[in-house]
């Protein structure tokens, strides 16, 4: 009864990061799309206005700091986690009015007003970004505090992949949200969709996330506070934090390696949709459902990885794998483009979406080797720090890498454009596999634990 009772909170808790999912396909798959595709705004514009968000993923360790020390009605991570859902869908919302506005000023061909409205659409995804963090972080630390060591693998797992389902159903509810508008070849019509779109899903997001977390969290009592004071009082400064970060020379290598295979795994996703857009002539519909093909392949390569190749291959082994794979898979995604061929454009992208899957299992195993049980949280806090900020360069350089492409090729919008996208990725791909396999964890743990044996003993001295 009790495990039936533990997946069911996992599964509720998978909740909030289903509503991440679905959150990412509506503005960096469908407000994406109908910038670039539909109102012809600068690729390299687009893509610095929607990835702006993850330029302020440095505030996540505060919002951690901060829900450590809230005592809101005895709770320290629920006041931010649905304090910051609110926030992000009141800023979704906002977002959504503001690329309608774009598009009114695309029609009349108004380029300053284009570039005006864009820099503040950046300026909202900026906010939307803190929302995230003051949202995600404290999530993050809520696993920990309802889940014992055993628990706690399983617990990730499940919301882990929830986060894939949410991608998955959210593209798949979200583009027949769109209804007519779809099939209409109207830009009034699609227009009149993503106006209903905006006003609804914020809605069911929000009511979702009171869903999942809403009565989880254990409040604080006047008998625990005491220990929580013990534990403050032998946590590690900033400063020797630092300096321990510093004694092994794997963290910073782990740390441009973890941004490199983050930044290419990523690169795709600010002209997926408007490459097929482009190359296969879909609708905004069918280009948000490719969100679906690629998020079932990733799920499937995340949930089997564990299972049939990080045993028999160890993690930087399968690491390599999956960066070989999806640079195979990316660049089949060009051979597809260059044959016109819709169906093999699908296949290549389900392959890719597995492939990505094996490589993220690999990286997130490798992530949880390289830490340290007194300085979990930092060392997973820095890693968090290059995925976030590797990815948000990721969708402001691969529309970016577009628009410089589409310099020499004459359009952004040409086949060629986005290839070169696609090849720069793949190299990326293929180099940072490579590179993890250089990835020493007993350096680094033997490294950090003599830094550590070194702080403790001048702290009692």
């Amino acid at each position: 009864m009790g495990s039936a009772r533990f997946f069911f909170l996992a599964f509720r808790l998978g909740l909030f990061q289903a509503c991440l999912g679905a959150l990412s396909v509506l503005t960096l798959g469908i407000f994406n799309r109908l910038l670039i595709e539909e109102f012809a705004v600068p690729a390299a514009l687009t893509a610095l206005a929607l990835g702006s968000q993850q330029l302020v993923a440095f505030t996540r360790v505060w919002f951690g700091q901060r829900s450590d020390r809230c005592r809101w009605k005895g709770l320290r991570r629920t006041p931010f986690i649905i304090g910051g859902a609110a926030a992000f869908c009141v800023l979704t919302w906002i977002a959504g009015r503001l690329v309608l506005w774009i598009a009114a000023a695309s029609m009349l061909d108004d380029t300053s007003a284009v570039i005006a409205r864009g820099l503040l659409l950046a300026v909202v995804f900026l906010f939307y970004g803190l929302a995230i963090s003051a949202s995600s972080t404290p999530f993050a630390a809520l696993l920990v505090d309802v889940s014992t060591d055993k628990q706690r693998p399983v617990l990730v797992s499940i919301v882990w992949s929830m986060l894939m389902v949410g991608i998955v159903v959210g593209a798949i509810l979200l583009s027949s949200f769109l209804g007519s508008s779809c099939a209409s070849a109207e830009l009034t019509d699609v227009i009149d969709g993503v106006r209903r779109l905006i006003t609804v899903a914020p809605i069911v997001i929000f009511g979702l996330v009171l869903v999942a977390i809403t009565g989880v969290e254990p409040k604080i009592t006047n008998s625990n506070r005491v220990g929580e004071g013990q534990s403050t009082d032998q946590e590690i400064s900033l400063a020797v934090s630092w300096t321990i970060l510093r004694s092994s020379p794997q963290v910073g290598y782990f740390f441009a390696v973890l941004s490199l295979f983050t930044f290419s795994l990523f690169l795709q996703e600010a002209v997926l949709e408007p490459y097929a857009g482009a190359t296969f002539a879909l609708d905004v519909c069918a280009t948000t459902r490719l969100n679906a093909i690629w998020g079932i392949g990733t799920l499937l390569g995340i949930a089997t990885t564990g299972f049939l190749f990080v045993p028999r291959l160890g993690a930087q082994r399968t690491a390599l794998v999956g960066g070989l794979l999806s640079a195979v898979f990316v660049l089949l995604m060009v051979v597809a483009g260059g044959m016109g061929s819709e169906p093999l454009f699908r296949g290549a992208l389900f392959l890719f979406g597995t492939a990505a899957g094996i490589s993220t299992n690999a990286s997130l195993t490798l992530m949880l080797g390289l830490t340290s049980p007194l300085m979990a949280g930092t060392f997973i806090g820095v890693w968090g720090l290059a995925q976030a900020y590797a990815r948000g360069l990721a969708t402001i350089g691969g529309g970016a890498l577009l628009s410089f492409f589409g310099q020499f090729t004459g359009s952004q919008n040409s086949f060629s454009a986005y290839a070169g996208v696609f090849i720069v990725q793949a190299f990326g791909l293929l180099v940072a596999g490579v590179m993890l396999l250089r990835v020493d964890t007993n350096l680094f743990q033997s490294k950090v634990e003599q830094a550590l044996s070194s702080v403790l003993a001048s702290e009692l001295d």
